[in-house]
């Protein structure tokens, strides 16, 4: 039962493994790795395009982690506090990648999702401070007319240097009024024109349906398309063109962002990491099985009938083993003051029975040999 205990937990670890492996695989294709790449065929018209560094990497990381738990199994190594770190730096790399492939899998629009917030809100952004610098721009022009316009009705009325009447001064800011209306007027146009295509960006921006990363790349050159002639009017600069992210970099931009880490977040990062050592935590975490030992305390250990204590040899008999009565270890610890009183009867008896071993002689002996 034993060997069958053994195996079954030697295949699910090893079944274990290669789950860690092939999420490895994907992660780093995806991600990090994906160049160079061999056709292999796996079947009639099924052609599997490996990256070989990635698998090579990936098989690394799980034939070594599998080595460290078979040696814990073995006990060659011990599964500590220390030996579950060593274990997790061993691991990192496999439960980084681990993570990504579950996270994008539990939310398979992740990625299509997370690239199309990541642009629009540059260009909403963008947007935003377009409107911003329209808007002031537009309310400095009206307010630069309007106290023109003052200027002239304060003239006009007598309030500033001539009497009341259309005089010479109030000749000269008419003047400057009517200049200023034309100029206002045409820079008010330009404006009134830069917010018709701010508008335009809002409305791409707004019914734009994204079902695929190569419409994110369309969108944004559109909006650029828009928004080129904006900058030149607002005077605020385009922004940069916004690259795709990897895919790794990506999960873990969402994770270490404490406002979004969510229950879903916490569940599979756990998952991630028992995926590869939670096999091994939870062999060693099950207590074994307690064995009876018996308890020789409760023994009667007395000799055979007719059998007493063989004396000591004396210097007449054969030399042979001298058999000691030596203290049992699993008895207590006695006091000293008992243990002289326990020891005293005892060399009086080894005493009485080498002197009755020297009366008697030694042993007749029980082969004879015969002289030729």
């Amino acid at each position: 039962m034993r060997i069958i205990v053994r195996v079954m937990v030697f295949l699910a670890m090893a079944l274990l493994a290669i789950a860690s492996m092939w999420t490895t695989y994907v992660s780093l294709n995806d991600s990090i790795l994906p160049t160079p790449k061999v056709d292999i065929p796996l079947a009639e018209g099924v052609v599997w395009e490996c990256s070989i560094i990635a698998l090579a990497l990936s098989v690394a990381i799980g034939m070594m982690l599998f080595a460290l738990k078979i040696a814990i199994i073995d006990g060659q190594k011990r599964l500590n506090i220390v030996g579950i770190i060593g274990m997790t730096v061993v691991a990192f790399i496999s439960i980084a990648f681990n993570i990504d492939v579950l996270y994008r899998t539990a939310d398979r629009d992740f990625f299509l999702r997370y690239s199309s917030e990541r642009m629009r809100s540059s260009y909403e952004n963008y947007l935003a401070q377009v409107q911003t610098s329209l808007s002031e721009k537009r309310i400095t022009l009206r307010r630069e007319l309007a106290r023109q316009e003052a200027e002239l009705d304060a003239e006009v009325r007598g309030l500033r240097r001539a009497p009341a009447g259309y005089g010479p001064y109030a000749r000269e800011e008419d003047y400057k009024l009517t200049l200023l209306q034309k100029t206002t007027e045409v820079e008010l146009q330009a404006v009134d024109d830069a917010l018709a295509v701010k508008q335009e960006a809002d409305e791409a921006l707004r019914n734009a349906a994204i079902a695929e990363l190569d419409d994110i790349e369309r969108l944004q050159a559109e909006l650029r398309v828009v928004c080129k002639d904006l900058a030149g009017i607002s005077g605020v600069a385009l922004p940069e063109v916004v690259r795709m992210e990897n895919p790794l970099f990506a999960v873990f931009s969402k994770l270490l962002d404490w406002n979004q880490v969510g229950f879903k977040e916490i569940f599979l990062l756990l998952v991630a990491f028992l995926m590869d050592l939670g096999d091994i935590i939870g062999y060693t975490l099950v207590p074994a099985r307690k064995v009876k030992r018996l308890a020789l305390d409760s023994l009667e250990l007395t000799p055979p009938p007719g059998k007493g204590v063989r004396p000591i040899p004396g210097p007449e008999s054969p030399p042979g083993p001298m058999l000691l009565d030596m203290p049992r270890p699993w008895e207590e610890e006695v006091e000293a003051q008992g243990e002289e009183e326990a020891s005293a009867p005892r060399i009086e008896a080894f005493t009485d029975a080498a002197s009755q071993s020297a009366a008697e002689g030694p042993p007749p002996p029980r082969f004879r040999f015969r002289r030729r």
